[in-house]
């Protein structure tokens, strides 16, 4: 029988039990779990070695946020990491996926098959990292005249070949070794779980077209970063020019209110657009949280700094007037600086936590 050493480095006793629990349900793999409630604990057990995975939390008593996976990583490079998150840091696990970790789950919406999975997944992807497979290397792995035989499903490569059911590299006289079966097991009877006894032997891949490598490299630019602070500053002094001119009674802070207004109602979009663009390239359009809450107040942005323009330009007096409209005026452009300030701290938490 396969046996897995797993380090569960987890402070909360009943996650820890939970997790044992579901690991201990797989029958053709015994699991040893050794348990350690936070990371220095943790990380001196990896130094004794005889670890195969890590199921690693990521909020712990000495450790938080990412530097736990990054210190954990440093300990132990060649060992692969599984993520283990609450959905308040869900965003922290994907960023520490992009930076190495084989995989995160979620707690409390995983069962025992997707926990197994994801463990065994990690390994073999840590094993054999370069064993990724396009579609004409894997044609190569048929089974026939002695040669392994492998199947790929949903972008992972399975090694049937001591599965009785595939003789020859053929299964049931239609299906073929050596070839992608995510389209022909919809139809099945059986579920795709009957996969999960094989081991994945590696990943299928495929070349990138030459528009998906021109989107990474317009996004090693940093295309975002650099247009939303342009967004940011106008709506600040968007803000201020027009508080100077609340107070002082100046004209000119009010005409150049309305000049960072019109620069910024320009600027919005774009940088609107740039983010979805960084999102969809380097994140893969993952909806998270955090996503939702950057894209609730970014369409805030643009309702308010739209809502202003073309109210100040049908109006030009709008604010000299000093009217009950005017103070309503007023109050959106000066809510433009706690909207801004939230967006920046969003993008804040996405680079830096």
């Amino acid at each position: 029988m396969e046996q897995i050493r797993v380090l569960l480095i987890e402070d909360n006793p009943a996650d820890a039990r939970f997790i044992k629990e579901l690991l201990a349900k797989e029958k053709n793999i015994t699991f040893e779990v050794a348990w350690e409630e936070n990371l220095s604990k943790g990380v001196k057990h990896l130094a004794a070695g005889g670890i195969d995975v890590i199921l690693l939390d990521l909020m712990l008593p000495d450790s938080r946020g990412f530097d736990t996976f990054s210190n954990t990583q440093a300990q132990a490079p060649q060992i692969p990491i599984v993520i283990m998150t609450g959905l308040d840091d869900e965003n922290l696990a994907i960023r520490a996926v992009r930076k190495g970790a084989e995989d995160y789950l979620v707690k409390w919406q995983m069962d025992s098959a997707l926990l197994v999975h994801a463990i065994r997944y990690s390994i073999a992807r840590r094993l054999g990292e370069e064993k990724r497979f396009t579609i004409q290397k894997l044609k190569e792995f048929d089974g026939k005249e002695g040669r392994p035989a492998y199947v790929a499903f949903k972008g992972r490569v399975y090694d049937i070949s001591n599965s009785v059911l595939w003789k020859n590299g053929i299964h049931r006289g239609t299906h073929l070794a050596g070839n992608d079966l995510t389209g022909s097991m919809v139809n099945a009877p059986h579920s795709e779980d009957i996969l999960l006894k094989f081991h994945v032997t590696g990943v299928l891949g495929r070349e990138k077209s030459f528009m998906e490598k021109l989107f990474l490299k317009i996004e090693g630019l940093h295309p975002h970063p650099i247009l939303v602070h342009f967004s940011i500053a106008y709506a600040i002094a968007v803000s201020l020019l027009s508080l100077l001119y609340f107070y002082i009674g100046r004209r000119s802070f009010e005409t150049g209110s309305y000049y960072m207004l019109v620069f910024g109602f320009l600027a919005a979009p774009v940088a609107a657009l740039s983010g979805l663009f960084t999102w969809r390239v380097s994140y893969e359009g993952e909806m998270t949280g955090i996503i939702v809450r950057k894209i609730i107040f970014t369409a805030m942005l643009l309702v308010i700094i739209t809502t202003c323009f073309v109210w100040r330009t049908l109006n030009p007096d709008i604010l000299i007037a000093a009217t009950g409209l005017s103070y309503i005026y007023l109050m959106l452009i000066w809510s433009l600086v706690p909207v801004v300030t939230i967006l920046g701290y969003y993008g804040g938490k996405i680079v830096f936590d």
